[in-house]
């Protein structure tokens, strides 16, 4: 009520002339900061896995002297790969021709659905033609008919076909799970550097290459940019998003774009509680021109963010109880898409896909051929905590110390593999970023026991660290 009075207030000032409007309009975005929720704590839900429901998942619960005191990364070393991340994330606009997308790769896509047309949202199947109108609307014949530089302007993902409606492999989806969507590639933010391809025939869709993959954009959601423009939004001096689901307001107060931890935008300016950023939109012809956008100095910092426990805590907590979404599916993420923002908010890049992820530059240790106990052990002996990815084959997670002589990781998992007594598949879900140790749900009454456990199937670590500070 106070605070519903203060805006009253405040919009009388303005109608009597009495407040200038900058002072007035930033005031407003106040209102609007102190009321956004940008941390609920989460509360496990009764029927989760005993992990989730008896491990505290607080991040800050597991820090301790042995964690805080040690500067694992060093402000030198930390601003390299930085360097080396704005590098890679910029390469797409110096680029004269596809990366990813190659020629092959584009017809490839087409010609794998070609032969499994599979389920759509109605679970009826797709028509035997349904590739096919899609790839003449493509007009992959003159692939590529435009090498450009542009930018995203909206949240957006990158299918692997022009079109947004799904493929599902069969009716019911992943046994009695949500059914994923197999032509999501991956989500890409607002605001991301993009080079554009191709367009298709009817220009609805454009084929653009990201730093770290490819993929089918609708048009409406990116702009080109040109050389001025680019040359404006390659500072060197970016703002790194903190908290989840900001709201990037305008000098009028007007909502621009929706920013989650890891979204990146050249810094303009720090003051007055706020962090003034560049935000990038499309004028009338579908050219990138910058606005001004405003996010308050909690939810955002500059780049980058300084790596030590407690600050790889703090973001983990953010990211903590964020729903799983395959490919970035609703606008979720999934494992690897969690552990690579993650890291952006410290100025350390890291690819797409988990088997990357695992090879990027670090201190690769091999674990193949080790007992689980002897793994457990190499990890809880080298590894660094918030510095460490665990891979198994198709997941990643995140080291953060270990409890009682067991690892605990961070990860967004999908669930745990069950099988009833008529041996049917299904899934235990869990569908969020959690703390776990390394054999989570075992204690589920129908857990696949063939299966196994994270443990037993961890096939590498890697520190990402230089290997000259090692």
């Amino acid at each position: 009520m106070k605070r519903f009075f203060s805006l009253v207030a405040v919009l009388s000032l303005i109608l009597s002339g009495c407040v200038s409007a900058p002072d007035t309009v930033r005031e407003v975005r106040r209102f609007h900061y102190d009321r956004t929720p940008y941390f609920t704590d989460v509360t496990p839900p009764e029927d989760s896995i005993l992990d989730v429901r008896e491990l505290p998942q607080d991040h800050t619960f597991y820090l301790n002297s042995s964690t805080t005191d040690r500067e694992h990364l060093s402000v030198e070393n930390q601003m390299r790969m930085d360097r080396n991340y704005n590098n890679t994330y910029f390469s797409v606009w110096h680029m004269k021709y596809p990366y990813h997308a190659l020629p092959e790769r584009v017809r490839n896509d087409f010609r794998i659905y070609a032969l499994r047309p599979g389920y759509g949202e109605n679970k009826r199947k797709h028509p035997a033609d349904w590739v096919r109108n899609l790839q003449s609307s493509a007009s992959l014949e003159s692939y590529p008919n435009i090498l450009s530089r542009g930018i995203t302007t909206r949240n957006t993902s990158l299918r692997e076909l022009p079109t947004n409606i799904p493929h599902f492999s069969a009716k019911d989806g992943d046994s009695k799970a949500w059914p994923f969507d197999n032509l999501q590639r991956s989500s890409v933010p607002a605001n991301t550097p993009v080079f554009v391809c191709h367009l298709s025939a009817d220009k609805s869709w454009a084929l653009v290459e990201t730093s770290f993959t490819y993929g089918w954009i609708p048009t409406e959601d990116f702009a080109f940019a040109n050389n001025e423009f680019v040359k404006n939004w390659e500072t060197g001096s970016y703002a790194v998003i903190i908290r989840e689901h900001v709201s990037v307001l305008d000098t009028r107060n007007q909502f621009l774009v929706q920013a989650s931890v890891g979204n990146i935008f050249p810094l303009e300016a720090i003051s007055g509680g706020e962090i003034k950023i560049s935000v990038a939109v499309a004028d009338p012809n579908r050219q990138a021109v910058i606005r001004h956008g405003f996010v308050p100095e909690k939810a955002a910092a500059r780049k980058p963010f300084r790596f030590n426990p407690v600050n790889a805590a703090k973001i983990a907590n953010e990211m903590k109880g964020e729903p799983y979404g395959w490919g970035g599916l609703y606008g979720r993420r999934d494992c690897s898409a969690m552990t690579r923002d993650f890291f952006a908010v410290f100025g350390i890049w890291l690819p797409r896909h988990s088997s990357s992820q695992v090879k990027e530059t670090g201190i690769y240790i091999d674990l193949r051929g080790l007992s689980p106990d002897e793994k457990e052990r190499t990890i809880i002996e080298k590894g660094v905590p918030y510095l460490t990815l665990l891979w198994r084959k198709g997941h990643i997670m995140l080291y953060i110390g270990h409890k009682d002589g067991r690892v605990l990781i961070f990860h967004n998992m999908w669930g745990v593999r069950t099988r009833d007594e008529l041996g049917r598949e299904g899934r235990k879900i869990v569908g969020q970023a959690v703390i776990t140790t390394l054999r989570p749900g075992q204690e589920v009454p129908d857990f696949d026991p063939s299966v196994g456990s994270y443990l037993s199937h961890i096939a590498a670590m890697n520190i990402l660290i230089p290997v000259k500070q090692e």
